[in-house]
C-alpha cells in the first residue's frame, strides 16, 4: 500500500491529467519535456510576445493597461495566458479532445484564436477566464472599491461597487454603483508620483491612459489612495502617461 502510494506521487510530481473542466474523460500529459505542457508554455509565451509586444507588452512587466487597437488590455491578462488550465480545459470542452495528442496538435494550430486579441476563443472564453481570475486576486483593486465605499458612507451614502462586465471592462471601468437608480462607473490605476501645482494635481500612472466619461478615478500607491471625481463640465485631462485635475475634484486623498 506504502509503495502504490509512493508511485502515485511520483507519476504526479511528472505528469499532469487534463480534462473537460466538467468531470469529463481527460488524458494524462507530461508537465516536462519535448512534448509537454512546459513545452507548450513556452509556444505561448513565444507567440504572445511577437503578438502584443507592438503595444507596450513584456513578460511580468506590471501592471498597466495598452491599448490594443482600441481595446485596453491590462498587461496582467496578458501574463495570464502562459500555463493558464481554465482556457486548456474549456478549449478541450469546446474542441471534444480525447487524448494529449490531439490536444497539443490542435491548440498550436490555433493559436491565433485562443491568444489573439482578434480571435473568436478569445473574446468568448479566453479574455472573460482572464480578467475574472485577474479580479479575484487583485487585492490593491480590492482595496480601492473598499476605499471608495468607506468614503461613500463617510458621506451618508450606502453604495456596492460591482464588477464591470467583460465590454465595459476593455473600455476602462474597474467598477460601477447605483445610486437613486442612476449607474456610476469608477476606473482604477496605480500611480508612481504625483505633484500639486497651483490648484491642479498631476498624477504620473504607467500604460495607455483613458478616462472617457468614467465618473471616478480611484488612484492608488502602496501607501496612498487619492479620489477623484470626473465632471462633465470640469474633467480629467490626461498628457501622455499624466492625469491632470483641479484639487476641486479630489474627494479624497489619504
Amino acid at each position: 500500500m506504502i509503495k502504490k502510494y509512493s508511485n502515485y506521487i511520483k507519476e504526479s510530481a511528472q505528469t499532469v491529467y487534463l480534462n473537460d473542466n466538467k468531470d469529463g474523460p481527460g488524458f494524462y500529459t507530461n508537465k516536462y519535456g519535448p512534448n509537454s505542457i512546459a513545452t507548450l508554455n513556452s509556444d505561448i509565451l513565444q507567440y504572445i510576445t511577437d503578438i502584443y509586444k507592438e503595444y507596450g507588452f513584456t513578460y511580468q512587466g506590471g501592471n498597466k493597461d495598452i491599448d490594443v487597437n482600441g481595446i485596453l488590455i491590462n498587461t496582467e491578462y496578458i501574463d495570464k495566458m502562459v500555463n493558464n488550465y481554465t482556457i486548456f480545459k474549456t478549449f478541450i470542452r469546446e474542441n471534444d479532445i480525447k487524448n494529449e495528442i490531439d490536444f497539443y496538435r490542435l491548440i498550436r494550430s490555433k493559436f491565433y484564436d485562443v491568444y489573439n486579441y482578434n480571435g473568436d476563443f478569445f473574446n468568448r472564453q479566453t479574455l472573460p477566464i482572464l480578467i475574472n481570475t485577474t479580479r479575484k486576486g487583485n487585492i490593491n483593486e480590492a482595496k480601492c472599491k473598499q476605499k471608495f465605499t468607506d468614503y461613500a458612507k463617510s458621506k451618508g451614502l450606502n453604495i456596492v461597487v460591482v464588477n464591470p462586465t467583460i465590454e465595459e471592462d476593455v473600455k476602462g471601468i474597474d467598477g460601477k454603483f447605483n445610486h437613486n437608480g442612476v449607474q456610476f462607473t469608477i476606473q482604477i490605476k496605480p500611480f508612481s508620483e504625483y505633484k500639486i501645482i497651483g490648484d491642479k494635481l498631476y498624477a504620473k500612472s504607467a500604460g495607455s491612459l483613458s478616462i472617457g466619461s468614467v465618473n471616478y478615478l480611484i488612484l492608488y500607491s502602496d501607501k496612498e489612495y487619492i479620489i477623484i471625481s470626473n465632471k462633465k463640465l470640469d474633467p480629467i485631462a490626461i498628457k501622455g502617461q499624466v492625469f491632470k485635475a483641479n484639487l476641486s475634484n479630489v474627494l479624497y486623498h489619504g
